[in-house]
Protein backbone atom coordinates (compact mmCIF):
# COMPACT_ATOMS: atom_id res chain seq x y z
CA UNK A 1 0.00 0.00 0.00
CA UNK A 2 1.50 3.33 -1.06
CA UNK A 3 1.87 6.17 1.43
CA UNK A 4 -0.79 8.86 1.34
CA UNK A 5 0.39 12.19 -0.03
CA UNK A 6 -0.94 15.73 0.00
CA UNK A 7 -0.04 19.21 -1.19
CA UNK A 8 0.02 22.46 0.81
CA UNK A 9 -0.27 25.88 -0.81
CA UNK A 10 0.84 28.53 1.69
CA UNK A 11 -0.60 32.06 1.83
CA UNK A 12 -2.85 31.82 -1.20
CA UNK A 13 -4.53 35.17 -1.97
CA UNK A 14 -8.29 35.22 -1.53
CA UNK A 15 -9.74 38.53 -2.82
CA UNK A 16 -12.66 40.10 -0.99
CA UNK A 17 -15.32 42.14 -2.75
CA UNK A 18 -13.78 45.40 -1.46
CA UNK A 19 -10.32 44.52 -2.84
CA UNK A 20 -8.72 43.43 0.44
CA UNK A 21 -6.79 40.18 0.11
CA UNK A 22 -7.02 37.56 2.80
CA UNK A 23 -4.52 34.73 2.85
CA UNK A 24 -5.13 31.06 3.34
CA UNK A 25 -3.20 27.82 3.56
CA UNK A 26 -4.75 25.21 1.27
CA UNK A 27 -4.25 21.53 2.02
CA UNK A 28 -5.13 19.23 -0.88
CA UNK A 29 -5.41 15.43 -0.83
CA UNK A 30 -3.87 13.35 -3.58
CA UNK A 31 -7.19 12.65 -5.30
CA UNK A 32 -8.37 12.90 -8.88
CA UNK A 33 -11.01 15.54 -9.43
CA UNK A 34 -12.62 18.04 -7.08
CA UNK A 35 -13.44 17.27 -3.45
CA UNK A 36 -15.50 18.85 -0.65
CA UNK A 37 -13.72 21.61 1.29
CA UNK A 38 -13.43 22.17 5.03
CA UNK A 39 -12.94 25.87 5.80
CA UNK A 40 -11.57 27.33 9.02
CA UNK A 41 -11.45 31.15 9.28
CA UNK A 42 -9.44 32.24 12.32
CA UNK A 43 -7.84 35.34 13.88
CA UNK A 44 -5.27 33.30 15.85
CA UNK A 45 -2.58 32.50 13.22
CA UNK A 46 -3.33 29.83 10.66
CA UNK A 47 0.30 28.65 10.76
CA UNK A 48 -0.07 27.51 14.37
CA UNK A 49 -0.95 23.81 14.44
CA UNK A 50 -1.91 24.21 18.09
CA UNK A 51 -4.52 26.89 17.32
CA UNK A 52 -5.58 25.56 13.91
CA UNK A 53 -5.89 21.88 14.87
CA UNK A 54 -5.52 21.00 18.54
CA UNK A 55 -7.86 23.61 20.01
CA UNK A 56 -10.62 22.99 17.44
CA UNK A 57 -10.41 19.20 17.70
CA UNK A 58 -9.95 18.42 14.00
CA UNK A 59 -6.74 16.90 12.66
CA UNK A 60 -6.04 18.11 9.13
CA UNK A 61 -4.19 15.00 7.91
CA UNK A 62 -7.09 12.77 8.95
CA UNK A 63 -9.44 15.06 7.00
CA UNK A 64 -7.18 14.75 3.94
CA UNK A 65 -7.17 10.97 4.30
CA UNK A 66 -10.98 11.08 4.36
CA UNK A 67 -11.02 12.88 1.01
CA UNK A 68 -11.48 16.52 2.02
CA UNK A 69 -9.48 19.60 1.07
CA UNK A 70 -8.81 21.86 4.06
CA UNK A 71 -8.50 25.64 3.86
CA UNK A 72 -7.31 27.62 6.90
CA UNK A 73 -7.54 31.38 6.50
CA UNK A 74 -6.31 34.35 8.54
CA UNK A 75 -9.26 36.69 9.00
CA UNK A 76 -9.13 40.33 7.96
CA UNK A 77 -6.37 42.34 9.61
CA UNK A 78 -4.78 39.32 11.28
CA UNK A 79 -1.36 37.80 10.64
CA UNK A 80 -0.84 37.33 6.87
CA UNK A 81 -4.14 38.88 5.74
CA UNK A 82 -4.60 42.47 4.64
CA UNK A 83 -7.04 44.99 6.08
CA UNK A 84 -7.93 46.23 9.54
CA UNK A 85 -9.20 43.97 12.30
CA UNK A 86 -12.54 44.93 13.82
CA UNK A 87 -14.00 41.94 15.69
CA UNK A 88 -17.16 40.46 14.10
CA UNK A 89 -17.77 43.43 11.77
CA UNK A 90 -16.48 41.93 8.48
CA UNK A 91 -16.98 38.22 9.11
CA UNK A 92 -20.35 37.80 7.37
CA UNK A 93 -19.18 39.45 4.14
CA UNK A 94 -15.65 38.01 4.24
CA UNK A 95 -16.94 34.53 5.00
CA UNK A 96 -19.43 34.72 2.15
CA UNK A 97 -16.75 36.03 -0.25
CA UNK A 98 -14.40 33.22 0.77
CA UNK A 99 -17.04 30.54 0.14
CA UNK A 100 -17.77 32.09 -3.27
CA UNK A 101 -14.04 32.06 -4.11
CA UNK A 102 -13.76 28.41 -3.11
CA UNK A 103 -16.61 27.45 -5.44
CA UNK A 104 -14.55 28.85 -8.32
CA UNK A 105 -11.48 26.73 -7.54
CA UNK A 106 -10.84 23.54 -9.51
CA UNK A 107 -10.24 21.52 -6.32
CA UNK A 108 -13.70 22.28 -4.87
CA UNK A 109 -16.66 20.08 -5.79
CA UNK A 110 -19.22 22.70 -4.76
CA UNK A 111 -19.57 21.62 -1.12
CA UNK A 112 -18.08 23.86 1.58
CA UNK A 113 -18.19 23.05 5.29
CA UNK A 114 -16.97 25.31 8.10
CA UNK A 115 -15.62 24.33 11.50
CA UNK A 116 -13.73 25.69 14.51
CA UNK A 117 -14.00 26.92 18.10
CA UNK A 118 -14.66 30.19 19.95
CA UNK A 119 -14.22 33.17 17.57
CA UNK A 120 -13.80 30.63 14.76
CA UNK A 121 -17.35 29.57 15.60
CA UNK A 122 -18.40 33.19 15.21
CA UNK A 123 -16.90 33.31 11.71
CA UNK A 124 -19.07 30.31 10.79
CA UNK A 125 -22.33 31.68 12.14
CA UNK A 126 -21.78 35.11 10.65
CA UNK A 127 -20.91 33.59 7.26
CA UNK A 128 -24.03 31.41 7.45
CA UNK A 129 -26.11 34.50 8.24
CA UNK A 130 -25.20 35.79 4.75
CA UNK A 131 -26.56 32.53 3.25
CA UNK A 132 -23.74 31.98 0.71
CA UNK A 133 -24.38 29.42 -2.00
CA UNK A 134 -22.34 26.26 -1.43
CA UNK A 135 -22.07 26.47 2.37
CA UNK A 136 -23.64 23.17 3.35
CA UNK A 137 -22.81 22.71 7.05
CA UNK A 138 -21.16 24.32 10.04
CA UNK A 139 -19.62 22.89 13.23
CA UNK A 140 -19.39 25.77 15.73
CA UNK A 141 -17.63 24.72 18.93
CA UNK A 142 -17.48 26.48 22.32
CA UNK A 143 -19.06 29.59 20.85
CA UNK A 144 -22.15 31.70 21.42
CA UNK A 145 -25.15 32.85 19.43
CA UNK A 146 -24.60 36.62 19.55
CA UNK A 147 -21.85 38.94 20.70
CA UNK A 148 -23.67 40.98 23.31
CA UNK A 149 -25.11 38.30 25.59
CA UNK A 150 -22.58 35.83 27.02
CA UNK A 151 -19.67 37.11 24.89
CA UNK A 152 -19.23 40.71 26.01
CA UNK A 153 -21.99 41.04 28.60
CA UNK A 154 -24.18 38.66 30.55
CA UNK A 155 -27.40 39.79 32.13
CA UNK A 156 -26.26 43.35 31.45
CA UNK A 157 -22.97 42.98 33.36
CA UNK A 158 -19.67 43.30 31.51
CA UNK A 159 -17.70 40.04 31.36
CA UNK A 160 -14.66 41.92 32.59
CA UNK A 161 -12.36 38.95 33.11
CA UNK A 162 -12.98 37.47 29.67
CA UNK A 163 -12.90 40.75 27.73
CA UNK A 164 -9.61 41.92 29.24
CA UNK A 165 -7.92 38.54 29.00
CA UNK A 166 -9.05 38.05 25.39
CA UNK A 167 -7.47 41.39 24.52
CA UNK A 168 -4.31 40.80 26.54
CA UNK A 169 -3.69 37.21 25.45
CA UNK A 170 -4.98 36.96 21.92
CA UNK A 171 -6.00 40.19 20.21
CA UNK A 172 -3.53 42.91 21.13
CA UNK A 173 -0.12 41.23 20.59
CA UNK A 174 -0.43 40.59 16.83
CA UNK A 175 -2.28 43.89 16.37
CA UNK A 176 0.70 45.77 17.86
CA UNK A 177 3.07 43.85 15.59
CA UNK A 178 1.23 45.26 12.55
CA UNK A 179 1.36 48.88 13.72
CA UNK A 180 4.16 51.41 13.60
CA UNK A 181 6.38 50.92 16.67
CA UNK A 182 4.79 52.48 19.77
CA UNK A 183 6.88 52.16 22.92
CA UNK A 184 4.07 53.37 25.17
CA UNK A 185 1.54 50.77 24.00
CA UNK A 186 4.17 48.02 23.99
CA UNK A 187 5.03 48.83 27.61
CA UNK A 188 1.34 48.89 28.53
CA UNK A 189 0.76 45.46 27.01
CA UNK A 190 3.82 44.06 28.77
CA UNK A 191 2.49 45.36 32.11
CA UNK A 192 -0.96 43.92 31.47
CA UNK A 193 0.41 40.51 30.56
CA UNK A 194 2.65 40.47 33.63
CA UNK A 195 -0.26 41.15 36.02
CA UNK A 196 -3.72 40.91 34.39
CA UNK A 197 -5.34 40.78 37.84
CA UNK A 198 -4.11 44.30 38.50
CA UNK A 199 -5.64 45.41 35.19
CA UNK A 200 -9.03 44.08 36.30
CA UNK A 201 -8.78 45.93 39.61
CA UNK A 202 -8.19 49.33 38.05
CA UNK A 203 -11.09 51.78 38.05
CA UNK A 204 -12.56 53.14 35.96
CA UNK A 205 -12.71 50.20 33.54
CA UNK A 206 -12.78 52.59 30.57
CA UNK A 207 -9.27 54.01 30.14
CA UNK A 208 -7.88 55.84 27.12
CA UNK A 209 -4.63 53.89 27.07
CA UNK A 210 -6.48 50.55 27.03
CA UNK A 211 -8.77 51.74 24.23
CA UNK A 212 -5.69 52.87 22.29
CA UNK A 213 -4.39 49.32 22.60
CA UNK A 214 -7.76 47.80 21.60
CA UNK A 215 -9.83 50.45 19.74
CA UNK A 216 -12.91 48.19 19.44
CA UNK A 217 -13.22 48.20 23.25
CA UNK A 218 -14.49 51.76 23.00
CA UNK A 219 -17.59 50.61 21.12
CA UNK A 220 -18.19 47.63 23.39
CA UNK A 221 -18.20 49.84 26.50
CA UNK A 222 -20.27 52.54 24.78
CA UNK A 223 -23.08 50.01 24.18
CA UNK A 224 -23.78 48.34 27.56
CA UNK A 225 -27.31 47.32 26.56
CA UNK A 226 -28.50 45.24 23.61
CA UNK A 227 -29.07 47.90 20.93
CA UNK A 228 -28.61 48.43 17.19
CA UNK A 229 -24.83 48.18 17.46
CA UNK A 230 -25.12 44.57 18.62
CA UNK A 231 -28.07 43.75 16.34
CA UNK A 232 -25.89 44.47 13.29
CA UNK A 233 -23.52 41.61 14.24
CA UNK A 234 -26.09 39.19 15.70
CA UNK A 235 -26.27 35.94 13.69
CA UNK A 236 -29.07 34.57 15.87
CA UNK A 237 -31.42 36.99 14.10
CA UNK A 238 -30.72 35.10 10.85
CA UNK A 239 -31.49 31.48 11.74
CA UNK A 240 -34.30 31.59 9.16
CA UNK A 241 -31.68 32.19 6.41
CA UNK A 242 -29.20 29.53 7.51
CA UNK A 243 -29.83 26.58 5.20
CA UNK A 244 -27.04 24.54 6.79
CA UNK A 245 -26.65 21.38 8.83
CA UNK A 246 -25.05 21.99 12.22
CA UNK A 247 -22.84 20.09 14.65
CA UNK A 248 -22.92 22.19 17.82
CA UNK A 249 -20.23 21.40 20.40
CA UNK A 250 -20.27 22.94 23.88
CA UNK A 251 -19.08 22.55 27.45
CA UNK A 252 -21.10 22.75 30.66
CA UNK A 253 -18.53 25.13 32.15
CA UNK A 254 -17.93 27.16 28.98
CA UNK A 255 -18.90 30.82 29.27
CA UNK A 256 -20.55 30.53 25.82
CA UNK A 257 -22.70 27.48 26.61
CA UNK A 258 -26.03 29.33 26.56
CA UNK A 259 -25.30 30.46 23.02
CA UNK A 260 -24.31 26.97 21.89
CA UNK A 261 -27.64 25.62 23.11
CA UNK A 262 -29.48 28.53 21.54
CA UNK A 263 -27.83 27.86 18.16
CA UNK A 264 -28.82 24.20 18.31
CA UNK A 265 -32.38 25.01 19.30
CA UNK A 266 -32.70 28.00 16.96
CA UNK A 267 -31.62 26.11 13.85
CA UNK A 268 -33.66 23.05 14.82
CA UNK A 269 -36.75 25.24 14.95
CA UNK A 270 -36.11 28.03 12.43
CA UNK A 271 -33.68 26.91 9.68
CA UNK A 272 -35.40 27.56 6.32
CA UNK A 273 -35.72 23.97 5.13
CA UNK A 274 -36.95 20.77 6.71
CA UNK A 275 -33.68 19.08 5.80
CA UNK A 276 -31.60 21.70 7.62
CA UNK A 277 -33.89 21.68 10.65
CA UNK A 278 -33.60 17.91 10.88
CA UNK A 279 -29.80 17.88 10.61
CA UNK A 280 -28.81 19.70 13.79
CA UNK A 281 -26.69 17.75 16.25
CA UNK A 282 -25.48 18.59 19.75
CA UNK A 283 -22.47 17.47 21.79
CA UNK A 284 -21.92 18.84 25.31
CA UNK A 285 -19.04 17.68 27.49
CA UNK A 286 -18.03 18.71 31.02
CA UNK A 287 -15.55 21.20 29.55
CA UNK A 288 -14.66 24.85 30.08
CA UNK A 289 -13.29 27.32 27.53
CA UNK A 290 -9.89 26.12 26.36
CA UNK A 291 -9.96 23.08 28.65
CA UNK A 292 -11.52 19.99 27.07
CA UNK A 293 -10.00 17.54 29.52
CA UNK A 294 -11.62 15.42 32.24
CA UNK A 295 -10.09 17.69 34.89
CA UNK A 296 -12.47 20.55 35.65
CA UNK A 297 -12.47 22.79 38.70
CA UNK A 298 -11.61 20.78 41.81
CA UNK A 299 -12.35 17.36 40.38
CA UNK A 300 -11.86 14.74 37.70
CA UNK A 301 -14.72 13.40 35.59
CA UNK A 302 -12.88 10.31 34.38
CA UNK A 303 -10.95 9.24 31.28
CA UNK A 304 -14.05 9.22 29.06
CA UNK A 305 -14.70 12.89 29.76
CA UNK A 306 -11.64 13.97 27.78
CA UNK A 307 -12.43 15.19 24.26
CA UNK A 308 -9.61 12.99 22.97
CA UNK A 309 -11.48 9.91 24.18
CA UNK A 310 -14.60 11.15 22.43
CA UNK A 311 -12.56 11.72 19.22
CA UNK A 312 -13.98 14.99 17.93
CA UNK A 313 -12.09 14.57 14.65
CA UNK A 314 -14.01 11.36 13.91
CA UNK A 315 -17.31 13.05 14.79
CA UNK A 316 -16.56 16.00 12.52
CA UNK A 317 -15.56 13.77 9.61
CA UNK A 318 -18.62 11.52 9.93
CA UNK A 319 -20.84 14.60 10.05
CA UNK A 320 -19.28 16.29 7.02
CA UNK A 321 -18.95 13.05 5.00
CA UNK A 322 -22.63 12.26 5.52
CA UNK A 323 -23.80 15.75 4.51
CA UNK A 324 -21.57 15.62 1.41
CA UNK A 325 -23.04 12.22 0.48
CA UNK A 326 -26.63 13.31 1.16
CA UNK A 327 -27.16 10.75 3.91
CA UNK A 328 -28.04 10.96 7.59
CA UNK A 329 -24.90 11.20 9.80
CA UNK A 330 -24.30 8.19 12.03
CA UNK A 331 -24.49 10.41 15.12
CA UNK A 332 -27.00 10.79 17.95
CA UNK A 333 -29.07 13.96 17.86
CA UNK A 334 -27.65 14.88 21.26
CA UNK A 335 -24.59 13.31 22.93
CA UNK A 336 -24.56 14.66 26.46
CA UNK A 337 -22.17 14.17 29.38
CA UNK A 338 -23.96 14.02 32.72
CA UNK A 339 -21.72 15.15 35.56
CA UNK A 340 -22.31 13.44 38.87
CA UNK A 341 -22.82 10.17 37.01
CA UNK A 342 -19.80 11.06 34.80
CA UNK A 343 -21.16 9.20 31.78
CA UNK A 344 -22.09 10.07 28.22
CA UNK A 345 -25.67 9.51 27.07
CA UNK A 346 -27.26 9.63 23.63
CA UNK A 347 -30.60 11.45 23.54
CA UNK A 348 -33.15 12.18 20.82
CA UNK A 349 -33.15 15.87 21.75
CA UNK A 350 -32.09 18.37 24.39
CA UNK A 351 -33.46 18.74 27.00
CA UNK A 352 -34.38 15.04 27.35
CA UNK A 353 -38.00 14.14 26.65
CA UNK A 354 -40.05 14.04 29.82
CA UNK A 355 -38.06 16.70 31.64
CA UNK A 356 -40.31 18.52 34.13
CA UNK A 357 -39.74 21.90 35.82
CA UNK A 358 -39.93 21.69 39.61
CA UNK A 359 -40.33 24.67 41.92
CA UNK A 360 -38.20 25.01 45.06
CA UNK A 361 -39.20 27.59 47.66
CA UNK A 362 -36.85 29.63 49.83
CA UNK A 363 -37.64 29.70 53.54
CA UNK A 364 -36.92 32.19 56.31
CA UNK A 365 -34.98 29.56 58.27
CA UNK A 366 -32.49 29.16 55.40
CA UNK A 367 -34.22 26.13 53.97
CA UNK A 368 -34.81 25.23 50.33
CA UNK A 369 -37.81 22.98 49.84
CA UNK A 370 -39.59 21.53 46.83
CA UNK A 371 -43.17 22.71 46.64
CA UNK A 372 -44.29 24.11 50.04
CA UNK A 373 -43.30 27.75 50.48
CA UNK A 374 -43.90 28.45 54.16
CA UNK A 375 -44.70 31.80 55.75
CA UNK A 376 -43.84 35.08 54.08
CA UNK A 377 -40.60 36.60 55.37
CA UNK A 378 -37.52 38.55 54.29
CA UNK A 379 -33.80 37.80 54.24
CA UNK A 380 -31.29 40.65 54.10
CA UNK A 381 -27.64 41.36 53.45
CA UNK A 382 -25.45 44.37 52.69
CA UNK A 383 -23.57 44.69 49.41
CA UNK A 384 -20.44 46.86 49.06
CA UNK A 385 -18.85 47.40 45.60
CA UNK A 386 -15.53 48.08 47.30
CA UNK A 387 -15.56 44.52 48.71
CA UNK A 388 -17.15 42.35 46.01
CA UNK A 389 -17.75 38.62 46.27
CA UNK A 390 -14.77 37.00 44.50
CA UNK A 391 -15.24 34.77 41.48
CA UNK A 392 -14.91 31.15 42.57
CA UNK A 393 -15.61 28.63 39.83
CA UNK A 394 -18.38 28.61 37.26
CA UNK A 395 -18.32 29.27 33.53
CA UNK A 396 -15.39 31.65 33.73
CA UNK A 397 -12.33 32.27 31.55
CA UNK A 398 -10.16 33.21 34.55
CA UNK A 399 -7.21 33.32 34.64
CA UNK A 400 -7.00 32.72 30.90
CA UNK A 401 -7.23 30.33 27.97
CA UNK A 402 -5.65 26.90 28.54
CA UNK A 403 -5.42 27.55 32.28
CA UNK A 404 -9.03 28.00 33.38
CA UNK A 405 -7.80 27.45 36.92
CA UNK A 406 -10.85 29.08 38.45
CA UNK A 407 -13.49 27.58 36.15
CA UNK A 408 -15.87 24.73 36.74
CA UNK A 409 -16.99 23.10 40.00
CA UNK A 410 -15.12 24.73 42.90
CA UNK A 411 -15.44 24.49 46.68
CA UNK A 412 -17.69 27.27 47.94
CA UNK A 413 -16.73 27.30 51.63
CA UNK A 414 -15.05 30.72 51.53
CA UNK A 415 -17.94 32.26 49.61
CA UNK A 416 -20.63 30.85 51.87
CA UNK A 417 -18.80 32.16 54.96
CA UNK A 418 -19.26 35.77 53.83
CA UNK A 419 -21.99 37.89 55.39
CA UNK A 420 -22.95 39.36 52.00
CA UNK A 421 -24.03 35.98 50.60
CA UNK A 422 -27.38 34.37 51.46
CA UNK A 423 -27.18 30.59 51.77
CA UNK A 424 -30.28 28.36 51.57
CA UNK A 425 -30.01 24.58 51.80
CA UNK A 426 -32.35 21.66 51.23
CA UNK A 427 -32.70 18.64 53.46
CA UNK A 428 -30.79 15.52 52.30
CA UNK A 429 -32.48 14.16 49.20
CA UNK A 430 -34.48 10.99 49.80
CA UNK A 431 -33.98 9.96 46.17
CA UNK A 432 -31.47 11.06 43.57
CA UNK A 433 -32.25 13.80 41.06
CA UNK A 434 -31.23 14.17 37.43
CA UNK A 435 -31.12 17.87 36.56
CA UNK A 436 -31.31 18.47 32.80
CA UNK A 437 -31.90 21.92 31.32
CA UNK A 438 -31.94 25.55 32.37
CA UNK A 439 -32.10 26.44 36.07
CA UNK A 440 -33.91 29.75 36.71
CA UNK A 441 -34.29 31.84 39.87
CA UNK A 442 -37.50 33.84 40.08
CA UNK A 443 -36.38 36.51 42.48
CA UNK A 444 -38.58 38.81 44.55
CA UNK A 445 -36.31 41.48 45.96
CA UNK A 446 -35.75 45.12 46.87
CA UNK A 447 -32.63 47.25 47.13
CA UNK A 448 -31.88 50.48 48.93
CA UNK A 449 -29.81 51.50 45.89
CA UNK A 450 -30.72 52.87 42.45
CA UNK A 451 -29.01 49.91 40.81
CA UNK A 452 -27.40 46.63 41.82
CA UNK A 453 -26.51 43.22 40.52
CA UNK A 454 -28.31 40.07 41.58
CA UNK A 455 -26.22 36.92 41.41
CA UNK A 456 -27.14 33.34 42.26
CA UNK A 457 -25.45 29.95 42.26
CA UNK A 458 -26.80 26.42 42.66
CA UNK A 459 -24.45 24.05 44.48
CA UNK A 460 -24.38 20.42 45.57
CA UNK A 461 -23.54 19.63 49.19
CA UNK A 462 -22.13 16.16 49.80
CA UNK A 463 -22.47 13.99 52.90
CA UNK A 464 -19.37 15.58 54.42
CA UNK A 465 -20.85 19.07 54.05
CA UNK A 466 -18.65 20.20 51.15
CA UNK A 467 -20.48 22.59 48.82
CA UNK A 468 -19.40 22.62 45.15
CA UNK A 469 -20.78 24.99 42.53
CA UNK A 470 -22.88 23.64 39.68
CA UNK A 471 -24.25 26.60 37.73
CA UNK A 472 -24.63 30.37 38.29
CA UNK A 473 -25.92 33.60 36.76
CA UNK A 474 -26.14 37.37 37.06
CA UNK A 475 -28.64 40.13 36.29
CA UNK A 476 -27.89 43.88 36.35
CA UNK A 477 -31.03 45.45 37.76
CA UNK A 478 -30.99 48.56 35.56
CA UNK A 479 -31.51 46.25 32.55
CA UNK A 480 -34.24 44.13 34.17
CA UNK A 481 -36.74 45.15 31.47
CA UNK A 482 -34.30 44.77 28.57
CA UNK A 483 -33.31 47.72 26.42
CA UNK A 484 -32.39 51.02 28.06
CA UNK A 485 -31.30 51.37 31.67
CA UNK A 486 -34.05 52.11 34.21
CA UNK A 487 -33.18 53.03 37.79
CA UNK A 488 -34.63 51.16 40.74
CA UNK A 489 -36.93 52.89 43.19
CA UNK A 490 -35.03 52.33 46.44
CA UNK A 491 -36.92 50.00 48.77
CA UNK A 492 -39.53 48.92 46.22
CA UNK A 493 -40.10 45.21 45.74
CA UNK A 494 -39.58 44.01 42.17
CA UNK A 495 -39.72 40.71 40.32
CA UNK A 496 -36.69 39.44 38.41
CA UNK A 497 -36.05 36.43 36.20
CA UNK A 498 -32.46 35.34 36.75
CA UNK A 499 -31.25 32.44 34.54
CA UNK A 500 -28.45 30.46 36.12
CA UNK A 501 -27.68 28.55 32.93
CA UNK A 502 -28.11 24.96 31.80
CA UNK A 503 -26.76 21.77 33.29
CA UNK A 504 -26.85 17.97 33.02
CA UNK A 505 -26.07 16.65 36.47
CA UNK A 506 -27.00 13.73 38.70
CA UNK A 507 -27.35 14.46 42.43
CA UNK A 508 -27.33 11.27 44.51
CA UNK A 509 -29.64 10.50 47.40
CA UNK A 510 -28.31 11.84 50.68
CA UNK A 511 -26.75 14.93 49.10
CA UNK A 512 -28.36 18.37 49.42
CA UNK A 513 -29.00 21.27 47.06
CA UNK A 514 -27.92 24.75 48.04
CA UNK A 515 -28.66 28.20 46.63
CA UNK A 516 -26.44 31.24 47.08
CA UNK A 517 -27.75 34.78 46.47
CA UNK A 518 -25.41 37.78 46.40
CA UNK A 519 -24.78 40.99 44.45
CA UNK A 520 -21.34 40.52 42.88
CA UNK A 521 -19.09 37.96 41.19
CA UNK A 522 -15.82 39.77 40.56
CA UNK A 523 -13.68 39.94 38.44
CA UNK A 524 -15.61 37.60 36.17
CA UNK A 525 -18.09 40.48 35.97
CA UNK A 526 -17.35 44.17 36.46
CA UNK A 527 -18.27 46.00 39.64
CA UNK A 528 -21.69 47.60 39.81
CA UNK A 529 -21.29 50.95 41.61
CA UNK A 530 -24.87 50.57 42.90
CA UNK A 531 -25.61 54.05 41.62
CA UNK A 532 -26.70 55.01 38.11
CA UNK A 533 -23.14 55.96 37.21
CA UNK A 534 -21.85 54.23 34.09
CA UNK A 535 -20.05 51.15 35.48
CA UNK A 536 -17.30 51.58 32.88
CA UNK A 537 -16.66 55.13 34.12
CA UNK A 538 -17.26 54.56 37.83
CA UNK A 539 -14.61 55.20 40.47
CA UNK A 540 -14.72 54.66 44.20
CA UNK A 541 -16.47 58.01 44.60
CA UNK A 542 -19.45 56.58 42.69
CA UNK A 543 -19.76 53.47 44.86
CA UNK A 544 -22.72 53.11 47.22
CA UNK A 545 -23.38 50.44 49.84
CA UNK A 546 -26.78 48.77 49.35
CA UNK A 547 -29.06 47.00 51.77
CA UNK A 548 -30.59 44.07 49.90
CA UNK A 549 -33.89 42.39 50.79
CA UNK A 550 -35.04 39.04 49.40
CA UNK A 551 -38.67 38.06 49.90
CA UNK A 552 -39.23 34.38 50.67
CA UNK A 553 -42.09 32.10 51.64
CA UNK A 554 -45.52 32.15 50.01
CA UNK A 555 -45.53 34.34 46.90
CA UNK A 556 -41.81 34.99 47.25
CA UNK A 557 -38.59 33.93 45.58
CA UNK A 558 -38.50 30.44 44.11
CA UNK A 559 -36.04 28.37 42.12
CA UNK A 560 -37.10 26.33 39.09
CA UNK A 561 -35.04 23.20 38.47
CA UNK A 562 -35.73 20.93 35.45
CA UNK A 563 -35.81 17.28 36.53
CA UNK A 564 -35.38 14.55 33.92
CA UNK A 565 -36.57 10.95 34.08
CA UNK A 566 -33.98 8.25 34.61
CA UNK A 567 -31.00 8.30 32.30
CA UNK A 568 -31.04 5.89 29.35
CA UNK A 569 -29.23 2.62 29.93
CA UNK A 570 -25.51 2.72 29.32
CA UNK A 571 -23.22 5.51 28.14
CA UNK A 572 -23.38 6.88 24.64
CA UNK A 573 -19.65 6.81 24.09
Amino acid sequence: MSAATYTVRRNADVPMSDGVRLRADIWLPDRDGPVPVLLERMPYDKSSSFMAQHIVGLEIVRALDAGFAVVVQDTRGRYASEGDFDPFTHEAADGSDTVAWLLEQDFCDGHVFMYGASYIGATQLLAASAAPEGLRAIAPQLTTSDYYESWTYRGGALQLGFVLLWIIESLAPPDLDRRAPDATLSALLADLREDPWHAMDLVPARRKELEALAPYLRDWLAHPSRDGFWAAIDPSRAYGRMDVAGLHIGGWHDLFLDGTLRNYRGLTEHAPTEEARGRQYLVVGPWSHGNLSGWQGDGWHGYDADSGALDLTAMHLEFFSAIAAGREPDLPKARIFFTGADTWHDLPSWPPPGTTPTSWALRADGGLTQGAAGEQATLTYRSDPANPVPTTGGATFLPGLLVARDSGPKDQAAIEARDDVLVLTSAPLETGLTIAGEVVLHLEAASSAEDCDWTARLTEVDAAGRSVGLVDGILRARYRHGGAAVALTPGRRESYRLPLGSIAHVVPAGHRLRLQIASSNYPRFDRNPQTMADPAEATGDDFAVADQTVFVGAGGTHLVIPIAPDLPEGPGA
